[in-house]
């Protein structure tokens, strides 16, 4: 009887310690989950303030940044002026407004050219120069959810909505890219569109190129906004622009940067 008392006993201690160890657990990890929450929720109002910033109209410029410059007229040092990936190969670094210089040449003003293009097909490759993008354009299918539908997401490309204008023709053309997709994975291709707000407030062009393999279309980007998700409307304007599209802020990505341009020349 004493051995049987003793066992259970040691067995009630074991069973009293589980249970302490158990609400200890449970208290810290509440707190860690508490204290998680309030940092996100402190991150997610702290960046949302600055949404403002994002909204731009492009201004008049008093100088013409690109005229009159040359590959001499670009320091090399210090190191901050060239990209860390061009460190071991100073001077066959190509400064981004040269290859700007080169992707521009040979377009011809729309009011120049005389032509009406019909039955344009629908763009494979997009390009803004000024902030590092050249992605393959790929056409978003509707994905049937039973009681709702949506556009697939774009996975590591730019996803064009079918149903709007394609390039160079008349109307509103969207396209979406992600600013960045940690989890699924789907790339960062529109990460620098938050740099178009500040050029277009320094009144610097930010060109916008796209090619269906046939013709190359070439948008000026003229402003910026941010609207909720909930609040996107994909509407159609009689001219012929775009709107490229990314989720903000980092890390919420419950608004959407909205960068619209207006097609100004064809090659």
């Amino acid at each position: 009887m004493e051995a049987g008392y003793d066992y259970l006993l040691i067995r009630g201690r074991l069973q009293r310690r589980i249970a302490r160890f158990t609400g200890i657990f449970l208290l810290v990890f509440g707190f860690l989950l508490l204290a998680s929450g309030g940092a996100y929720y402190g991150y997610s109002a702290k960046a949302k303030s600055n949404l403002d910033d994002l909204a731009a109209v492009l201004q008049p410029r008093t100088v013409n940044a690109i005229s009159g410059s040359s590959a001499s007229d670009v320091s090399l040092f210090p190191g901050k002026a060239v990209p860390a990936d061009s460190w071991d190969n100073l001077y066959g670094y190509e400064p981004a407004y040269l290859r700007e210089q080169a992707l521009l040449s040979g377009f011809s003003p729309i009011g120049e050219t005389g032509v009406t293009l019909a039955d344009i097909p629908p763009s494979t490759r997009i390009l803004v120069p000024a902030i590092g993008v050249d992605s393959t354009v790929s056409e978003l299918a509707i994905l049937d959810l039973g009681d709702s539908r949506t556009y697939e997401s774009p996975d590591n490309t730019v996803g064009h909505i079918p149903e709007s204008a394609n390039a160079g023709e008349t109307g509103t053309s969207w396209y979406f890219g992600h600013t960045e997709s940690p989890i699924s994975r789907e790339g960062s291709v529109f990460f620098n569109l938050q740099k178009v707000p500040e050029k277009l407030r320094n009144g610097e062009d930010v060109f916008i190129i796209t090619d269906n393999g046939i013709n190359q279309f070439l948008y000026r980007a003229t402003s910026s906004r941010v609207v909720h998700q909930d609040d996107l409307r994909l509407d159609a304007s009689p001219n012929a622009d775009i709107k490229l599209v990314s989720s903000v802020p980092r890390f919420v990505y419950d608004y959407r940067l909205v960068v619209s341009g207006e097609l100004i020349a064809l090659r």
